[in-house]
């Protein structure tokens, strides 16, 4: 029944063109914000920890507009997940710094492309795909409905899934071995403490993955992040490319767990209100201090 259910919704919103599913997304984050439950809270407090150099009414503003955006990334789903690649990807009107991946796949190296919570990164990982070899670690949703859907979704303009962990991980390294690519959420909360090192992120002391230092330090992958930003009045996306920050690959966990999170949130800084400030990036604290959420 919950299968049923979930899918319908979906093959609703996939009926539809993108500017009548943002809008009616906009109405759903519009809601959410008026509401005031759980994730209103999430989002507040997160907007509130990063951005103390701004006024309440600023902070306000951009919780109202981000949760508008989190409506819209509620409702695009159907179209990211059942929409035939070629009409998905032809939501992208803009792509800038191809380059930079093909420079990073020319290097014979491999590629990591980082794509965080940041815009529509299913349309990203779709994307990369279509133009490049690549092999993605795949966790579980935590709705067991939404498995099949989300697998076939994501391999269908080309990607493979393997399992987040140990024997996915040989299958990452083997990939960047081959001078292939994978893509990755840089800005996840790893599963257990020794996986990651607490690093600034926003000026806050944050677990930060370390995964990625370690495969790119060993491998001498090229690293690139990107994000497809949400155009207004559903006009598509812009998918942004760019160098990222040649530190990520220190050996020092330290090092590059603070140059990936400098870079993430540089981003951020350009589309704030784009940012899944509902997600509990700040959950787990260091030894002795107070919990956010």
């Amino acid at each position: 029944m919950q299968k049923f259910l979930i899918t319908s919704i979906l093959h609703f919103f996939a009926l539809m063109p993108l500017r009548l599913n943002h809008l009616i997304g906009s109405w759903i984050g519009l809601a959410i914000y008026y509401l005031k439950g759980k994730t209103w809270q999430v989002s507040k407090t997160n907007i509130q920890l990063c951005f103390p150099e701004m006024s309440p009414p600023e902070q306000e503003a951009i919780l109202k507009d981000s949760l508008i955006e989190f409506g819209k990334q509620f409702t695009e789903m159907g179209p990211m997940w059942l929409w035939s690649p070629e009409k998905t990807l032809s939501l992208l009107t803009q792509v800038s710094g191809k380059e930079y991946m093909d420079a990073a796949m020319q290097s014979g190296k491999g590629v990591f492309l980082l794509t965080p919570h940041l815009g529509c990164w299913e349309i990203a990982g779709l994307y990369l795909g279509a133009n490049i070899p690549v092999t993605i670690l795949y966790s579980r949703p935590k709705i067991k409905a939404f498995d099949d859907i989300v697998r076939r979704s994501r391999i269908r303009s080309g990607a493979t899934l393997v399992a987040a962990d140990a024997s996915g991980v040989k299958s990452i390294f083997k990939t960047l071995r081959q001078g292939n690519g994978t893509g990755i959420l840089p800005d996840q909360n790893p599963d257990d403490i020794n996986s990651g090192v607490f690093a600034p992120f926003f000026g806050i002391q944050t677990l930060t993955m370390t995964f990625i230092s370690k495969l790119a330090s060993k491998t001498g992958a090229a690293i690139v992040i990107g994000y497809a930003e949400r155009l207004p009045k559903g006009k598509g996306y812009h998918l942004h490319i760019r160098q990222a920050n040649p530190d990520i690959a220190n050996p020092d966990p330290l090092i590059s767990a603070t140059a990936l999170n400098k870079t993430v949130e540089d981003y951020i800084r350009e589309v704030p209100a784009q940012y899944q400030w509902s997600y509990k990036r700040f959950k787990k604290r260091p030894e002795g201090e107070e919990k956010f959420y």
